[in-house]
């Protein structure tokens, strides 16, 4: 039989962070305000954890424990409750991918942090977080994309539609592609269009190679071509000169027709 949840007053060092919690980069600006706001009013939501034999492990409200340690209040207010390892892996990944602090990329952390810690399978991960599986897929592409691109695509702003984008290309081809969508300032739309005109392939023209087995047919060519000058009026002529390696042809065209001798 589970245990009403209770209210209790720890210390903050008694407290130990959430294994599931993906990495936070906390912004200033709002840990500032937060900070403010506990200093002023306190904490007034207590804090999700579990009671562990070393003392207490946070479920959720690491940036409310982070700021209590800055202003150095002697204790937090906890709700304690008996979950599970999987129970609480699965609130830490609910909560993480529906918090406006945590972009993207660390909400999708949390995703395969979830199925990592607990052996699941992305339809299995989907259930418990009320997600499809493609819904899931779509959100773990985009951590295929090396970290330092991944703090590169969160500094300019672009979204997650931006990053599945870039995804499909080859890692060697994804800074170039956000350097250009960045420069352009290009929406979801004119992204995938880059994207696709990326991956389409190249149409070269090449010259088509003729392949000819027997050379004398550029020699019965030319005669030819000789023998109907010389019907015209005009005594062309042409050498051939053989070497080791190629045929030379010279071909000797008068300006003028030859005049032809009176009959007598």
């Amino acid at each position: 039989m589970e245990t009403a949840p209770r209210l209790v007053f720890v210390s903050p060092d008694e407290i130990s962070p959430c294994p599931y919690q993906t990495r936070i980069v906390y912004k200033r600006r709002d840990m500032e305000a937060l900070t403010d706001s506990i200093k002023e009013n306190g904490i007034l939501q207590p804090l999700p954890a579990t009671k562990t034999a070393k003392g207490y492990q946070l479920i959720s409200g690491h940036r409310r424990l982070y700021a209590a340690k800055v202003l150095g209040l002697l204790e937090v207010p906890l709700i304690i409750m008996e979950k599970t390892a999987e129970e609480i892996a699965v609130l830490c990944a609910v909560e993480n991918i529906h918090r406006e602090e945590l972009n993207f990329f660390e909400q999708a952390q949390a995703i395969k942090l979830l199925i990592d810690q607990l052996g699941l399978t992305q339809e299995q991960a989907g259930q418990r977080l009320s997600l499809s599986q493609s819904a899931v897929a779509n959100k773990l592409r985009v951590l295929s994309i090396d970290e330092d691109l991944q703090r590169e695509i969160i500094k300019e702003n672009l979204t997650e539609r931006h990053a599945r984008a870039i995804c499909r290309l080859p890692k060697e081809k994804q800074p170039k592609a956000v350097e250009y969508i960045v420069k352009h300032g290009l929406n979801v739309s004119g992204t995938d269009r880059y994207i696709e005109k990326l991956l389409k392939p190249q149409n070269k023209k090449n010259k088509p190679l003729v392949y000819i087995k027997d050379m004398r047919i550029f020699e019965n060519t030319i005669t030819r071509a000789v023998k109907v000058m010389k019907s015209a009026g005009f005594e062309a002529s042409f050498e051939e000169k053989v070497t080791e390696t190629q045929l030379e042809y010279r071909i000797v065209i008068p300006l003028k027709r030859a005049e032809k001798e009176p009959s007598a």
